[in-house]
């Protein structure tokens, strides 16, 4: 459930900077804690180890922009795959 409840739908936003949860309707943005912008293209949640809670879950995000100019590294930066892993509460080990 990433933390965020169950079935809660996800939606990558056009050029946000963060992917978009709807919980309890309401949108929650998951940003990244990054200076340069973050422009998803796509999402894919995973279960690399059912044993170990929410530290065997992530959501991965390809990320990339028409306009590489714009991010860390300027021209000729190539797109990035980013990891979310979102913890049931915020103090959670």
């Amino acid at each position: 459930t990433f933390g965020l409840g169950r079935n809660v739908p996800l939606a990558t936003g056009n050029a946000n900077e963060s992917l978009i949860a709807l919980v309890n309707g309401t949108f929650v943005n998951l940003r990244v804690p990054y200076p340069m912008g973050f422009y998803a293209k796509w999402m894919d949640g995973r279960i690399d180890d059912p044993n170990a809670g929410w530290k065997g879950k992530g959501l991965w995000s390809t990320y990339a922009t028409r306009t590489p100019f714009h991010v860390e590294g300027g021209k000729g930066t190539t797109s990035k795959v980013v990891k979310f892993q979102l913890r049931p509460d915020p103090l959670a080990r």
